[in-house]
């Protein structure tokens, strides 16, 4: 843990204030830097197009530019270890599952956890991979933006270490939005089925006949924070149950294993 904060401390004084030019320079490396120097001065000579109103250099812009003139090394010839931290202002169960899914919704399903640390300076979740490929900057932003969240900034030196800043106030789960006072089927389930139940008051859910379901029911508010949930070893044919105030997210999966319910459940909902 205290390895963790010096690591934050030295890259937060060290690279956080960082020139344009530096911060090319860290994410292409030194030797490619010196090697590209003029194609690097032409590509970046509006140096205002890469800097943000209050004066920070914008990261993924300035990594786009890299990658779409081949200056970002992307794949490695061997497998590398692969370190990444990513640190957040805002509650950390949103996005934590937010960063989860990005990375897997890229390939990355397998991951160490190194670290997990929340003081003033906000929340960090650091990891380890063993990859042949990095973690491309610019898709994984344009994933979390695509859940609410903004990349504000990036980090990387020379030990395969990138740290990420994001803004995740705005976060909001990919789930599934159904109409009210109609009967949804949700066709077989790879993974437990997310719904958003903001501002319902009622949900249904029913079994196809062909299926025993074992109900495994959880609803979280906006952070994802646990609100109720219901859990039977014994199996149902119909679940009918009152949204908490409050509740943003239903989750619905099995007790025991999905292909229980492999030809899919309905749910009908009331406002």
């Amino acid at each position: 843990m205290k390895k963790l904060c010096l690591i934050l401390i030295l890259s937060l004084s060290l690279f956080g204030a960082q020139s344009l030019q530096e911060k090319i320079r860290s994410f292409v490396g030194a030797s490619k830097y010196e090697t590209q120097k003029n194609l690097i001065q032409v590509l970046f000579a509006q140096n205002s197009t890469f800097v943000k109103p209050n004066g920070e250099v914008d990261s993924v812009k300035v990594i786009s530019t890299l990658k779409k003139n081949g200056l970002l090394q992307l794949l490695y010839d061997r497998p590398i270890q692969l370190r990444l931290a990513f640190r957040t202002q805002s509650d950390p169960l949103i996005f934590l599952k937010i960063v989860n899914e990005s990375l897997e919704a890229m390939g990355y399903n397998y991951f160490l956890t190194n670290n997990a640390l929340r003081d003033s300076a906000g929340f960090v979740w650091e990891i380890y991979l063993q990859t042949e490929h990095i973690v491309d900057p610019e898709t994984f932003a344009n994933a979390l933006e695509a859940r609410g969240c903004t990349v504000t900034n990036i980090v990387k030196n020379e030990d395969h270490y990138w740290f990420y800043d994001i803004d995740s106030s705005n976060a909001y789960l990919g789930a599934k939005k159904v109409e009210s006072g109609v009967t949804t089927p949700l066709g077989k389930p790879l993974k437990p089925y997310w719904i958003d139940v903001k501002n319902m008051r009622e949900v249904t859910i029913t079994v196809h006949s062909g299926d025993r379901w074992f109900p495994d029911v959880v609803f979280f508010d906006e952070n994802l924070h646990l609100l109720s949930d219901v859990k039977s070893e014994e199996s149902t044919r119909t679940l009918k149950l009152k949204v908490p105030n409050n509740a943003t997210y239903l989750k619905i999966g099995d007790a025991f294993m999905l292909e229980n319910i492999k030809h899919g459940l309905s749910l009908h909902v009331k406002e």
